[in-house]
């Protein structure tokens, strides 16, 4: 394996390893008091102190989970890209895209868990 190779993984890792952290921070630290501006801050999540409460208490596993299944699937795709022999600035680009629509996803489903909470 070649300095470029470990340098893939490391930088392709970065987005899930955030992604743990974060959700491992929350889960560790829940932020209860809204006004503060820290933790899981949406407009569905600040809707009443019961959506905050609630979205303080989902985040961090859809986070973590999200996460690992990300760092799993960039693994995945950085061994087919260094196989097939894909420019490392080529699979940067497709690493972190597919990162960022894991982060936006993390957002899409816990704001749509809370809405269902909410609606039933």
């Amino acid at each position: 394996m070649e300095k470029n190779d470990v340098f893939l993984i490391v930088i392709i890792l970065i987005i899930p390893f955030v992604m743990i952290l974060v959700g491992w921070i929350l889960k560790k630290h829940p932020v209860m008091d809204m006004k503060s501006h820290n933790g899981y801050n949406t407009p569905a999540s600040r809707k009443s102190q019961e959506h905050w409460d609630y979205a303080q208490n989902i985040v961090p596993y859809n986070y973590i989970s999200l996460g690992k299944i990300l760092g799993v699937i960039e693994i995945i795709l950085s061994v087919v890209f260094l196989g097939l022999h894909i420019s490392i600035s080529a699979a940067l680009i497709v690493g972190i895209c597919v990162g960022v629509g894991f982060l936006l996803f993390g957002f899409y489903k816990t704001d749509a868990e809370i809405e269902r909470k909410f609606t039933e």
